[in-house]
This record gives C-alpha cells, sequence and structure tokens, in this order.
C-alpha cells in the first residue's frame, strides 16, 4: 500500500513537471509543432493530411516526411480543446507521464533484488529528469520512444508476445530513430532472454514483421530521402577522395592512399566521432545539447545530479549485481541507444536523436541508488539533499532563463506573427508574407485555423518535386488564398 501511494505521488510530480504552464514552457512554437498540430487538426475534420491524402503513414508535411503516431495522437486533444499550443503539446505531456509509470512496471518486472523498490527510484528518476522533462514539453515526436520501447520490452518479459509486438511495431512509427533501434533491441531480447523462445513467438513475430515490412514500405514514401539527406555517407566520397588525391601528390603509394583514405574510412570516422559525443561529459553533465530546436537548454548537462550519482553508484557496487542477465541487456540497450543519432549529420550532441537513452540511464542508476542505500549509513539525507539541489537548480534556469535560451531554436514571435498577418488579411485582397518566417504558410494554417478542404486544394499547386526543393518554404513563390509566400526585399 505505502509503495501505491509512493507511485502516484511520483506521478502527480511528474504530472505537474510536463503540464503547468505548458503554452509558455518551451517559449515560441516551432514549424514542425505546427504541423503536427495542423495535420491533426485536417485529419479530425476530414481525414486527409495536409496534403489530401488520407489517413498516411507517413506525413510529407514540410518535404521532411515526418513519422504518423504524434500526429494521430493529437487528434483527440484538438477535438476536446481546439487547435492551439496547449492541444498540440499535451499529448507528449501525458506520454512523458505514462513513460514515468511504464519504467516502474520494468523495473519491478526485471529479476533484480527488491525490484519494486527499484522500480519506484527509476521512475522518480524519469519524473524529474532534465532531458526528459524539456523533450516532453513540446510537441517532440522523439520524446514517444521512451513511453513505446519500455513497455514493448515490459509486455516481451510479461510473456504478452502479440501486444509486445504491436506496441513495438507501433514504435516504428514514432521517430525516425526508432526504425533502427526497435530490430536491435528485439534481437536482444532474444539473445538475453533466449529462454522465452518458443513456438509461441512466431505468429506474434510475423506481427511485428508485418510492421516491419510496413516501415520499408514508408521509407520508399519519401522518408528515405530524409535518412539519406541527414545520413553521414554525404560527401563522403568526396571527403576521402579528396585527403586521398592530397597525400598521392605528396609521394605517397597512390594503392596505400587509396586504402587508408576512401569513403568507408571517412563514414567510419564520423561514426565514431558523433558516437563518443553522446558518451561524453560534455553532453551529459556540463553543456548538454548543441541546439534548442527540441526546447533543450544548453549549458546545462542532459542529466541531474540524482542520476549522475546513481550511474557512479552502479559502477561502485557493480559486482552484486554482475551476474544478473538482465543487467548486462541494459547496458547493451545504452550501448545502441545512441547508434542512429551517431549515423547523421548535424551539430552533434543531438538529444532528441538519442532520446532512447533515457530509460535505461535511468533504470541502470535506479540500481546504484538502491545499493547505496541499502549498504551506507545516512544515504537518504546524502540522496535527498542531492535530489533537491538538482531539481531546484534545474527549475530555476527553466523557469527563469530558458525562455530566452531557447527563443532562438524555438522560433519565439512567429506564431504571433502569423496571428498578425490573419488580421491584415481581413482588411486586405492579398497578404505577402515572407518566407524567412519558417515554413510560413503553416503558421498562417494554424493561427486561422484555415479550412483543412481548401488547404488541401491549396497545397496541391504547391509543386514540392517540380520546384527541385527539399523544403516548401524553398519554393520560391507559392499561395494559400490571401496570402503569397515569397522572399521579400528589404527596401
Amino acid at each position: 500500500m505505502k509503495s501505491k501511494w509512493i507511485l502516484l505521488s511520483i506521478l502527480a510530480l511528474a504530472f505537474l513537471l510536463r503540464v503547468v504552464g505548458l503554452n509558455n514552457y518551451p517559449t515560441g512554437f516551432t514549424p514542425d509543432e505546427a504541423s503536427f498540430g495542423y495535420d491533426a487538426y485536417s485529419l479530425l475534420h476530414t481525414g486527409k493530411d495536409q496534403w489530401g491524402l488520407s489517413f498516411p503513414l507517413v506525413f510529407k508535411s514540410f518535404g521532411d516526411y515526418k513519422a504518423p503516431v504524434y500526429a494521430y495522437l493529437t487528434i483527440p486533444s484538438v477535438a476536446l480543446f481546439g487547435l492551439n499550443k496547449f492541444s498540440v503539446r499535451l499529448p507528449n505531456a501525458l506520454v512523458g507521464v505514462g513513460a514515468v509509470y511504464v519504467l516502474y512496471l520494468l523495473v519491478s518486472q526485471l529479476s533484480f533484488k527488491n525490484s519494486r523498490q527499484a522500480g519506484l527510484i527509476a521512475s522518480l528518476l524519469l519524473a524529474v529528469s532534465p532531458w526528459h522533462i524539456m523533450m516532453s514539453r513540446g510537441a517532440f515526436e522523439a520524446n514517444l520512444i521512451t513511453f513505446f520501447l519500455p513497455l514493448g520490452i515490459y509486455l516481451f518479459l510479461k510473456d504478452k508476445y502479440y501486444w509486445s509486438m504491436v506496441v513495438l511495431g507501433l514504435n516504428m512509427f514514432t521517430y525516425h530513430s526508432a526504425k533502427l533501434i526497435t530490430p536491435l533491441i528485439i534481437v536482444m531480447l532474444f539473445i538475453f532472454f533466449r529462454e522465452k523462445f518458443s513456438k509461441q513467438i512466431i505468429k506474434p513475430l510475423v506481427v511485428f514483421g508485418l510492421f516491419l515490412t510496413l516501415t520499408i514500405f514508408t521509407v520508399t514514401q519519401g522518408s528515405a530521402a530524409r535518412i539519406a539527406e541527414r545520413s553521414i555517407t554525404q560527401g563522403a566520397l568526396e571527403d576521402g577522395a579528396k585527403t586521398k588525391i592530397e597525400l598521392i601528390k605528396n609521394g605517397m603509394n597512390p594503392i596505400l592512399a587509396r586504402a587508408l583514405h576512401n569513403k568507408y574510412q571517412v563514414v567510419a570516422n564520423r561514426f565514431i566521432t558523433n558516437y563518443k559525443q553522446y558518451f561524453s561529459l560534455k553532453f551529459l553533465i556540463t553543456s548538454g545539447p548543441a541546439e534548442t530546436t527540441y526546447g533543450m537548454m544548453k549549458g546545462f548537462g542532459v542529466l541531474s545530479y540524482l542520476e549522475m550519482f546513481g550511474v557512479i553508484s552502479f559502477i561502485y557496487f557493480w559486482k552484486n549485481y554482475r551476474s544478473n542477465k538482465a543487467i548486462y541487456f541494459l547496458i547493451t540497450w545504452l550501448l545502441i541507444a545512441p547508434i542512429p543519432a551517431s549515423l547523421a549529420t548535424g551539430v552533434g550532441y543531438s538529444a532528441n536523436r538519442a532520446e532512447s537513452m533515457i530509460p535505461v540511464i535511468q533504470m541502470i542508476a535506479s540500481i546504484g541508488i538502491y545499493y547505496f542505500l541499502i549498504n551506507v549509513n545516512k544515504s537518504k539525507i546524502v540522496l535527498s539533499t542531492i535530489f533537491l539541489l538538482g531539481l531546484s537548480l534545474f527549475l530555476q534556469k527553466y523557469i527563469y532563463q530558458s525562455p530566452k535560451l531557447l527563443a532562438g531554436g524555438m522560433l519565439e514571435g512567429n506564431l504571433e506573427m502569423a496571428t498578425k498577418y490573419i488580421e491584415l488579411s481581413e482588411k486586405s485582397e492579398e497578404v505577402v508574407v515572407p518566407r524567412t518566417l519558417s515554413e510560413p504558410h503553416i503558421y498562417i494554417a494554424f493561427a486561422g485555423k484555415i479550412d483543412p478542404t481548401f488547404y488541401q486544394l491549396q497545397s496541391k499547386n504547391w509543386d514540392l518535386e517540380g520546384s527541385k526543393v527539399n523544403w516548401v518554404d524553398q519554393i520560391p513563390e507559392y499561395k494559400l488564398g490571401k496570402f503569397t509566400f515569397k522572399n521579400v526585399e528589404k527596401e
């Protein structure tokens, strides 16, 4: 009974940290958030997305081909609260709370000593995790992984194989990273829990195979271009050739130069460099993510003080559980989690692409904290101090400093500017909106709650493929009713 009330208190705390002030934190409102909201609004009223496709498995959006689950999850909240920032962000906040509960279930199911207590610790760690809180407060589809992946694993361990494969299958439609992580996790489940393999698992695997087939199909529908655009293989041939030519000019044997410097070597170096970032002190403790586009603050590590303490304790008390195979499953999960992020280009230290690391870090830290509690005198005082200090410092920075820190990355003011253009259109026959607003059409559609049927007719005239550009707002000029989107020269 005591554990029940502790868990309810943790869930209440998780809810407050994710839902209170959802309109204002994070500041701003990105085009991706507006697109998810408007797609949900369009599906609600017409059964079609903004491009006129009926219940698609991949959303064309701006030409970046988004995974579909978040848009579908947003339909109920848009139906209840209308098309606004709160309704678009609410599903992720609630999923974030659900992830806290699921993590409790998963840790309690694993074969640890007093795993229920470790489950409570893990759920508390996730409830106050800076990384998870910030990713739960915007319409950031990457965060869905922290719910679906642990739930699928939990159901597998509970021998509910059909439900497990359905949930893990759905996970591949939450975010691009999940397409790679999910099959790897299933392989790891069979390696570490191979006693569960029997004839009864074959049919559920066929179910997952259907999801995998659909995932491959969606790649052919456009998401392959998105993946290829962000791949570390981009430009690898040219970079390898450039280095090779320079070495040959300096006298190196051509065969040796080709063996040492080629596209494979370039890709491998890029992968290793990227991979190491996600286990660096810079990412985990001192500086955090390199970009603010997903509501994550720079200059603040993604782990809380308590999580860091738990990981250190996990290493220190290693001999107490090193014979437990579940521990090696968790370690393997942690090691494969950054792989999708490491295969992508960009500024690096990308908290959204590596978010499948979150649940396993909490579990590892919870085990360390549990053993610290039972082996060290006055441990509760030490842990309570670390907990309160870390949470208070994070909240202080998030409440008072994040609006300024996130303003640029979260495009603060764009939605408000679109509202002004909507007001201007009531007095004008034509309104020119600069493309510098960043996907201005979706802000206009969102702010003006433009009839989806009308929008779909207009979007058919935007020849994205014919314009030979990657994004809608790169089209030289396009229209949405009274609104014309194009470059505007400054006078």
